[in-house]
């Protein structure tokens, strides 16, 4: 029996129509299994686009929890509007959490999911935020901008993963979508979005920060982890700028390593 109490959210702008959902329902009585998604980053280069100089990187979304990160789409369908883009399609997402036996026993809104027309697929609104910082952590803020990933799958082992297993999430058509313990979701630097315009910049230490979550739509067991950030040089010595990895913060096995152009 459900227990828990129905409420409903009314879209904004952002998302004209009104769902009904149950926050904090209750469906069994199994301990919940939570996820813990850290990110890593990797492979930062600079490349010349239409005069313009994009820091281009490669990043992965890892699940180190006791329980998979499951996002569920579908239900009412609406337009809406996400960064200036429109979309005809929109719904709100939710997060399941399960118990070992697979039982939902905890669910609530996740953000907003939508189909995107050219992948033919749907997408999850506000999964990262990336920024470019000089000189420290905190330092000026030179550009930043929200990911919006094209689905969520496993795509990447950790030696978390039991040998001879098989991903459960791997279809981006599906309304259910997610990433499994000891997996990783990985964008390749050539992914649109994975991107920063630095057009101009001047030689000096910079920071790449990768926020997961920024909206705090997902219940995690560690809320406190999922900051990652690559310390790079930039110098300018002939046609193209050049950087250099100085540091990186703390990564999870497989995933460490991130490169410079040469």
């Amino acid at each position: 029996m459900f227990q828990g109490k129905r409420r409903c959210v009314v879209g904004s702008a952002f998302l004209a129509i009104a769902v009904c959902i149950t926050s904090g329902m209750v469906r069994a009585q199994g301990v919940p299994l939570y996820p813990d998604i850290v990110e890593q980053i990797a492979h930062l280069q600079i490349q010349n686009e239409h005069q313009r100089e994009m820091l281009r990187f490669s990043t992965t979304h890892i699940n180190i929890g006791d329980g998979p990160l499951q996002i569920r789409g579908g239900g009412q369908v609406a337009p809406c509007v996400i960064d200036g883009t429109a979309y005809a399609q929109c719904t709100y997402a939710t997060q399941e959490v399960l118990d070992a036996a697979g039982n939902i026993v905890h669910s609530q809104l996740a953000g907003v999911a939508f189909f995107h027309p050219q992948h033919n697929h749907w997408h999850q609104s506000g999964v990262a935020r990336f920024e470019v910082r000089k000189g420290t952590l905190d330092g000026p803020l030179v550009n930043n901008g929200v990911k919006i990933t094209f689905c969520l799958v496993d795509t990447d082992q950790t030696d978390l993963v039991t040998k001879g297993s098989n991903r459960f999430y791997f279809d981006c058509n599906a309304e259910l979508q997610g990433i499994s313990v000891g997996w990783g979701d990985n964008y390749h630097q050539s992914t649109p979005l994975q991107e920063l315009n630095i057009t101009g910049i001047p030689e000096a230490v910079y920071y790449l920060t990768h926020l997961a979550d920024p909206e705090n739509h997902w219940k995690e067991s560690n809320e406190s982890n999922n900051f990652a950030w690559v310390k790079f040089s930039l110098r300018r010595q002939g046609a193209n700028p050049k950087i250099t990895i100085l540091e990186t913060s703390d990564c999870v096995s497989y995933a460490c390593g991130s490169r410079s152009n040469p």
